[in-house]
């Protein structure tokens, strides 16, 4: 038992090998037409978006580091399958040559550990509880490492399965596990199954910016990226096929201008509209914003439909000037329908308001405690009393109440100030006459307030 559990700890330690310098891991996006972009470093999937740093220009480390631009591509673009299997074989490999040595000497170290603290223990029950353990840890380490050296931990675990077998019977146990001899199966990827593409020269690289260039459904991102394809053709230390530069970059200057004038064009487009759609919606025309859609539609489509991002918020904004339009069209209908009903209150309340407005001066000497004439008061006070019995008949459209009764408060707190002010005059109590003062403030601000709100209420509907 002692021999078959030391030999195990031979094979293991034997097993272990030293680790490789750490390196950039470069993966590869694949795009749908089959172009792989190098991508320094891990990728990532946003929504249906994916960014990743792209290399434009020579990519050997030892010219230097390279000149990096974020790309950002729809998710659409791009064959998946063929980029996540890429990915999990870069894994791999950047793991085989930086950690995997060294996870596999730490675990070699805990199980060797293990298999001395086995040889050392006096109980039989411990001994088995400890081999145990260390025989799933092995069997998990390859599928969490990318299953690596799976095959040395599948001949480690077959040593270690006799070993348990034989501890089992010092312990006296006659039943066993199933689990204990099943083959350990990697979930990652074999690195020789799946070789990795070597590091593109600086055209390729520059080529496989101009195709991402092409891809790219943001017109500013393909400016970015072909303005970084220029600089790195008069970068020094990206070697070049002679007679590739001058017509690559003949290419890209047109392009760029091209870019330039579209987006003019679309920049034009949508001032342009857009006002059209805003004069429209002013005049509750909905035919014409429907119309300035319609032109909407067709000019993007003769300018080729390149720019769908500002195109659609360019509708978005079209559409909510629609939306206003019908919204102020039934407004104004509705104004129209209840016209009459508005004419017919505002010719019976505008001389209650214009009695009131004539009162302000003598209200105001009430408010102040200035002195105030008592047969102007009488007089006042039955004008007041006369508005309220009118205000308390006349036929008040429903958008009209809420005004209508801050001008009954308005009048009915000139009454009060008036009655108020004169029962102060023949007692010569100054309570009351300050109780008058507060009634005769009232009755100023509330008038105040429902002139504003009838004249709002009553007013031709307009885009506000």
């Amino acid at each position: 038992m002692n021999r078959a559990i030391l030999r195990a700890a031979l094979v293991w330690m034997w097993c272990v090998s030293s680790a490789s310098a750490e390196s950039v891991t470069l993966f590869r996006v694949f795009l749908n037409d089959g172009t792989a972009i190098v991508s320094y470093g891990e990728y990532a999937r946003v929504g249906d978006r994916l960014v990743f740093s792209m290399p434009i220009g020579a990519v050997d480390s030892s010219t230097g580091d390279p000149d990096l631009h974020v790309v950002n591509l729809p998710a659409s673009s791009v064959n998946w399958t063929a980029t996540t299997k890429y990915a999990d074989s870069a894994r791999f490999s950047h793991y085989i040559s930086t950690g995997a040595e060294a996870d596999y000497a730490a675990l070699a170290g805990e199980v060797a550990a293990t298999l001395n603290a086995i040889v050392l223990a006096k109980d039989p029950k411990a001994r088995l509880d400890m081999a145990l353990d260390a025989r799933r840890r092995l069997a998990s380490w390859p599928r969490d490492h990318y299953g690596y050296r799976e095959d040395d931990v599948r001949e480690m675990l077959g040593l270690l399965d006799e070993a348990i077998s034989s501890l089992r019977a010092a312990a006296g146990e006659t039943s066993f596990a199933l689990d204990l001899v099943a083959p350990v199966q990697a979930a990652a990827p074999r690195l020789e199954n799946d070789p990795l593409l070597r590091v593109p020269t600086a055209a390729e690289a520059l080529t496989q910016a101009i195709a991402v260039a092409k891809v790219t459904d943001v017109s500013a991102d393909r400016v970015s990226i072909l303005r970084g394809v220029l600089a790195a053709l008069d970068n020094p230390r990206n070697v070049l096929p002679t007679g590739w530069a001058a017509p690559t970059r003949k290419w890209a200057l047109q392009t760029i201008r091209e870019e330039a004038r579209i987006e003019q064009a679309y920049a034009t487009l949508a001032s342009t509209l857009l006002k059209r759609a805003t004069d429209a919606a002013g005049r509750a025309d909905v035919r014409a914003i429907e119309r300035v859609l319609e032109t909407a539609a067709q000019r993007d489509a003769r300018l080729g439909r390149r720019r769908p991002e500002e195109v659609s918020l360019l509708l978005a904004k079209l559409r909510a000037e629609l939306d206003a339009a019908r919204r102020l069209r039934l407004a104004r209908d509705q104004w129209q329908e209840r016209a009459g009903s508005y004419r017919a209150y505002t010719k019976v309340v505008a001389p209650i308001i214009a009695g009131l407005q004539r009162a302000q001066r003598n209200l105001d000497d009430i408010k102040r405690l200035a002195g105030s004439d008592a047969v102007v008061l009488v007089a006042l006070g039955e004008r007041m009393a006369t508005h309220m019995k009118t205000l308390g008949v006349v036929a008040v459209p429903d958008e009209l109440k809420p005004a209508h009764a801050l001008l009954m408060s308005a009048v009915n707190l000139a009454e009060t100030a008036v009655r108020t002010r004169r029962q102060a005059t023949v007692s010569g109590d100054v309570a009351l006459a300050w109780d008058a003062s507060s009634a005769a403030a009232g009755s100023m601000t509330l008038l105040t307030r429902a002139r504003e709100d009838l004249e709002a209420a009553a007013r031709f509907p307009e885009i506000r």
